[in-house]
């Protein structure tokens, strides 16, 4: 069978790039996309991504945020570089749901120009967002044939499991023994 959208990836830790990884894979005649959901470097948007406009508050806000890697694709170039955006809150007009209780922002410079400007409930505030840097990629029937050889495991993907696995959900539950602080 084919691979579908709104599944969960786990990799099998056969190369080391993608060990352990959980990826939301998306599926189009060009092949598969898909980013890494429990990766970081703890590094900022801004040093991630240096050409980043500061224009208005909001991106001032994203520009501090940490990032997920989302894998090695687009994350060279300037010219070339992905940021995705996912949220567990709907913003009319601004978001699309993935998976059940999971969005993806649909234009991250129109909704930091919009969201600029507005306030309230229904207003997704940078903090509401989960940034990633980069994704992964494979060409039509890589990743089934990826699948069919083990490398992958097929699990059913809820809005509630996936925001749980998200490099943000972990590194908030990662706390120095000693101290009990969270480790950053």
């Amino acid at each position: 069978g084919g691979a579908e959208r709104g599944r969960r990836w786990r990799r099998e830790p056969r190369r080391l790039t993608f060990a352990r990884a959980y990826i939301d894979v998306d599926h189009s005649p060009y092949g598969s996309t898909g980013i890494i959901l429990n990766r970081t470097q703890s590094w900022t948007l801004a040093k991630h991504c240096p050409e980043v406009k500061h224009d208005n508050l909001y991106w001032s806000l994203l520009s501090e945020e940490i990032v997920g890697v989302g894998g090695p694709v687009g994350l060279e170039h300037s010219s070339d570089r992905s940021v995705i955006a996912l949220t567990t809150k709907e913003q009319i007009g601004m978001t699309e749901e993935v998976i059940p209780g999971i969005y993806r922002v649909i234009n991250l410079d129109q909704l930091a120009k919009l969201n600029a400007k507005l306030s309230g409930p229904d207003t997704l505030r940078p903090d509401d967002l989960t940034l990633f840097v980069g994704y992964s990629g494979w060409s039509p029937g890589q990743l089934q044939s990826e699948v069919d050889a083990g490398f992958w495991t097929l699990a059913s993907a809820s809005g509630t499991y996936v925001r749980d696995c998200t490099f943000k959900s972990v590194m908030d539950t990662i706390v120095e023994p000693t101290t009990g602080k969270r480790v950053p």
